[in-house]
C-alpha cells in the first residue's frame, strides 16, 4: 500500500462524531462519537461501514483538498 493511502484519506469516509451518531442513532446508547472508544474508527459512505482510517479498499478515491 502506497503511503497515505488508507479510508482516513479517501473520499468516502466520514470521521465527524454528529454524522457518525446520525448514521448510527444506537449509538448513543453504549457511548458517544465524541469519545476517546472510538478511537480512528469512521463511517464509509460508500459501502455503509464502521470501520478503521487505516483500513483500504479496492474502491478507493482520494479526497480533494480543501479549496482556499
Amino acid at each position: 500500500m502506497s503511503q497515505g493511502r488508507r479510508c482516513a484519506t479517501c473520499r468516502w469516509f466520514v470521521a465527524d462524531p454528529a454524522a457518525i451518531e446520525a448514521a448510527l442513532p444506537g449509538l448513543t446508547i453504549l457511548s458517544s462519537a465524541y469519545g476517546s472508544a472510538r478511537a480512528d474508527a469512521g463511517l464509509c459512505a460508500r459501502h455503509g461501514w464502521f470501520l478503521s482510517e487505516k483500513l483500504l479498499c479496492d474502491d478507493y478515491e482520494a479526497s480533494q483538498p480543501p479549496r482556499e
